[in-house]
């Protein structure tokens, strides 16, 4: 889905918002304790547009338009909502029921009617109307009816899915690709409980007018690569960035400070939701970070989320043993799991970090170290970021 205010283009097989003026305010609207139990919400206040995202795969599933004042609304070139026409439920049917086949629904609890055809809910209060049953075969169906006889919508939802209370996120549009590749799946292998390699599903799109198959392949980064080979194997990164000190430095002797003259840096695939960092004299890889992309982390919306897959064995005692007879030793970390259930809340104590640019400077963040990873935590738990 595109977006722009003042100009919506509501089609069934993707639905366009047009912006014709400058967006005045954006409220970002996430669950700070459990930021995978509700939706993230982009809440354009003034313009009165939610943008909807699913919290896993953080793609836009619905646009909810909550205040029909504030926005134009055209179908095939025709409005159907303006300061010229109003949205009443006659409207609705003139512009959309002749042609397409639509569910009513009343709402008893909410009090509410809804005319749900494919991909839009137009959303009716009964607050100051009257319901009645309607009789014949449709004995059950209820429809709303006013003194005045003018009933008008309060709200409207272009989705994608089933129905707007199922609604579900779209694969990633063609028009996105533009001969970019995005992350399936990242699976990270191990021997002799040490880092191996990192395997790498991704999709991308050959660029033609013609062409409309995505195509998937998979290929794998280790550590000591040289750059050329990266390059080859997962193109050139978004944006290259060069480290202008190691503050690590200050605890090396003073021959090795100036043998490290030449800056690492850092390969950043935005699209993939990962980070190479190479050494700046050899050009190899050495480290590799992955991101979970969790609202409230200072670099959120910079990245796409990393969906990866980390085997891990646990160092269980005797008397977690005795506790939980039943534990598994071996875990999967994915960019679900929390801390808590990858070592136990008595381990070292991590260190933490606070960042004067974070979206939430309220909340710090913890850095833990186990063998082969270092880890990020947001408040919560989760996981931000892996090293």
């Amino acid at each position: 889905m595109i977006l722009k205010t003042k100009e919506v283009y509501a089609q069934y097989e993707r639905s366009v918002v047009w912006f014709d003026k400058e967006i005045q305010e954006i409220q970002v609207w996430y669950s700070d304790q459990n930021p995978l139990m509700n939706d993230l919400v982009l809440n354009l206040s003034r313009d009165g547009i939610k943008l909807i995202f699913d919290p896993y795969n953080q793609r836009l599933k619905m646009i909810e338009i909550n205040d029909m004042e504030k926005v134009s609304l055209k179908y095939h070139g025709k409005h159907f909502n303006s300061p010229t026409v109003s949205p009443t439920i006659e409207q609705i049917n003139q512009s959309f029921g002749s042609t397409t086949p639509c569910t009513e629904i009343f709402d008893e609890n909410k009090q509410r009617f809804v005319m749900n055809f494919r991909g839009l809910a137009f959303f009716f209060s009964a607050d100051d109307a009257q319901t009645h049953p309607e009789g014949g075969a449709r004995s059950g169906y209820r429809r709303l009816s006013s003194p005045s006889g003018i009933i008008k919508v309060t709200k409207l939802q272009i989705y994608h899915g089933a129905s707007f209370t199922e609604s579900q996120a779209p694969e990633i549009p063609l028009s996105v690709y533009n001969g970019i590749c995005f992350l399936v799946k990242a699976d990270v292998e191990r021997a002799n409980n040490m880092f191996s390699s990192l395997k790498l599903t991704l999709n991308t799109h050959k660029l033609g007018a013609d062409n409309e198959e995505i195509r998937q392949f998979q290929t794998s980064i280790t550590f000591g690569l040289p750059a050329q080979e990266v390059d080859s194997r997962l193109g050139a990164p978004t944006k290259i960035y060069y480290k202008s000190h190691d503050k690590m430095k200050i605890h090396s002797p003073v021959d090795r400070q100036r043998e490290g003259l030449k800056s690492d840096y850092i390969y950043n695939y935005f699209s993939l939701g990962l980070d190479l960092i190479f050494d700046g004299a050899s050009h190899k890889l050495k480290k590799i970070l992955l991101h979970t992309n969790y609202p409230g982390h200072y670099n959120f919306n910079i990245y796409m989320r990393c969906n990866f897959t980390i085997p891990l064995t646990l160092e269980l005692s005797a008397e977690q043993r005795m506790s939980n007879p039943y534990q598994s030793e071996q875990l999967s970390i994915t960019p679900y799991t929390k801390w808590n259930d990858i070592v136990p809340s008595n381990r070292q104590a991590p260190v933490v970090l606070r960042r004067k640019e974070s979206l939430n400077s309220i909340n710090p963040f913890w850095l833990h170290l186990l063998p082969w990873l270092t880890r990020h935590d947001i408040r919560g738990g989760k996981l931000s970021s892996l090293l």
